[in-house]
């Protein structure tokens, strides 16, 4: 019994972590404290710009503990645009089937980020001293338009917990072209393999077709 119990109290801790680890995608400021480092005084100078206008995000990353913490000061949004909802569904890598059609705005994990953004962190990599603070300063420029809602991510390396920032909505104007990420590491080759795919279906189809003759011959 007691077992079960703790069993029970374990998956509800994980699950209410879990669920507010991801909150940032969803338009909710995650402020989940580590205890290991805060983010203080976080400031986005625009929150409507333009195709190919910078804005910046500048805060301070700040050390509760004694230990040296190393990461990578990085960003992570959401988006919502005009793209079709079955072309959000593959860049969602089908987690948007959950929500209604994928019309919400889509996760973009951080090895898309620049397909939707140039973003320069400064520092970038970095090594946040025990007890200590650094300031940080991200530059950010929008190669497409439409909603993204911006989160710093100071990517750490403790495996058990994140923080993510406060977050804000950025607005931004343009141009909804494709982009150069999108299309040599979208467009490209999910058109390559659906080629691939039909080529390989119809000679399947062909080798079917052949061996049935032969056998009636």
């Amino acid at each position: 019994m007691k077992a079960r119990l703790s069993t029970i109290i374990v998956f509800f801790l994980v699950f209410a972590t879990y669920a507010e680890l991801q909150a940032y995608g969803h338009g909710l400021g995650a402020r989940f404290d580590t205890a290991y480092y805060r983010i203080e005084n976080e400031s986005i100078s625009k929150t409507t710009v333009s195709v190919g206008e910078s804005f910046f995000v500048n805060g301070t990353l700040s050390s509760l503990v004694e230990r040296d913490i190393q990461g990578k000061m990085d960003i992570r949004f959401d988006y919502a645009s005009i793209d079709s909802w079955f072309v959000s569904l593959l860049k969602s890598n089908f987690s948007c089937v959950v929500q209604e059609m994928c019309t919400k705005p889509i996760l973009i994990p951080l090895s898309q980020n620049h397909w939707y953004m140039d973003i320069t962190p400064e520092p970038d990599a970095y090594v946040l001293e025990g007890d200590k603070t650094f300031s940080y300063s991200i530059e950010m420029i929008p190669l497409k338009a439409g909603i993204y809602h911006v989160h710093t991510d100071p990517n750490a390396d403790i495996s058990s917990f994140r923080y993510i920032g406060p977050g804000q909505t950025i607005m931004v104007d343009g141009s909804q072209d494709i982009t150069e990420g999108e299309l040599f590491e979208f467009y490209i080759p999910y058109a390559v393999g659906f080629v691939l795919m039909v080529i390989g279906l119809g000679c399947g189809i062909t080798f079917v077709y052949c061996r049935r003759q032969r056998k009636r011959k």
